[in-house]
């Protein structure tokens, strides 16, 4: 959830805490409640949590690229020390969000390839675990924002995220809905993560 946009933990400390078996114990510092604890899930959680949460970031620079191979294309902009969030390629076309918009035009311009950028996404995705053992995850967060009259201009999936990318004034809607959709304040999903 860090990694998608959730702002509650730094995404190193996330990984850190994974790779090295450590428990984390993440509390309110406006509160005393007892806050969650972050471990690593045993089956009975997978069984329970299907979906995790909803995440979102508002300002997303998605473009795309023709006339690069994308060896060429993302060689030049790790060189550049660009990071790229979600890659898609569809034949020629290679479709990327980056958060650093300077840098990204640059290497673009260098490249001298044909390339656009939208501006005006953000992006909203549920997060889960147990979404790739259970059909129908996608056809929900879908039906959801269809309801909305959302239609999406780019979608990745992983087995735990779905990510979709919205207009940017849209985006606190999806979440909203797709909270509600996936039952997310039920004290069951409650009792899940806590």
């Amino acid at each position: 959830m860090a990694a998608s946009g959730a702002r509650v933990l730094q995404l190193r400390s996330v990984e850190f805490a994974r790779n090295h078996a450590v428990k984390l114990h993440v509390r309110s510092s406006f509160s005393e409640a007892d806050g969650t604890w972050i471990r690593e899930e045993d089956q009975r959680m997978l069984e329970k949590a299907l979906i995790s949460g909803v995440t979102h970031t508002v300002d997303e620079n998605v473009y795309r690229v023709e006339g690069a191979t994308a060896a060429q294309l993302f060689g030049a902009l790790a060189d550049a020390a660009v990071n790229v969030d979600t890659v898609a390629q569809t034949g020629r076309e290679i479709v990327f969000s980056a958060p650093e918009r300077g840098k990204t035009d640059a290497v673009l311009d260098r490249l001298g390839v044909q390339w656009s950028l939208r501006e005006d996404l953000g992006q909203v995705s549920i997060v889960g675990a147990g979404m790739r053992s259970h059909p129908g995850v996608a056809a929900k967060a879908f039906a959801t924002l269809e309801e909305l009259g959302i239609q999406p201009e780019l979608v990745t999936t992983s087995p735990i995220k779905i990510g979709c990318f919205v207009p940017r004034n849209r985006v606190e809607e999806a979440v909203r809905a797709l909270h509600a959709a996936f039952e997310l304040d039920s004290p069951e999903a409650m009792r899940a993560h806590g």
